[in-house]
């Protein structure tokens, strides 16, 4: 074996032991308390259109949006709120309620959940 091919398959084994930032049994718990009130029990967000006439802001269907973001952005938004990403002060930030951990673990939870929803 020579040591291109020993560094290729090294590298390439990396992703396959490396482990998962977040527990998303952890995270479970975690979204239930703090994010099911404006995002819902499966992640569904809430249909402004169907209780305002002008929705004041929109809380999207996270399946819709997880799948589109980093694990990075996710965690950030979560940790610092919306402001923090350029996004809407609407969705608080809970960086001083939860520890890293936490906000990782939450971040598991909702990449399994927008996976089930599809």
């Amino acid at each position: 074996m020579t040591v291109l091919s020993f560094l290729l398959a090294w590298l390439f084994a990396i992703p396959l032991f490396a482990q998962a930032k977040g527990d998303a049994k952890r995270g479970q718990d975690l979204y239930l308390e703090k994010c099911v009130l404006c995002h819902g029990s499966q992640g569904e967000g809430w249909d402004w259109t169907k209780k305002v006439a002008k929705p004041p802001v929109s809380v999207p269907d996270l399946a819709q949006v997880v799948s589109k973001r980093s694990d990075e952005f996710l965690f950030e938004i979560l940790k610092g709120g919306g402001e923090a990403v350029g996004q809407t002060r609407f969705m608080p930030p809970f960086g001083f309620q939860l520890s890293d951990q936490e906000v990782w673990d939450i971040v598991a939870y909702i990449r399994l959940l927008s996976r089930n929803k599809k």
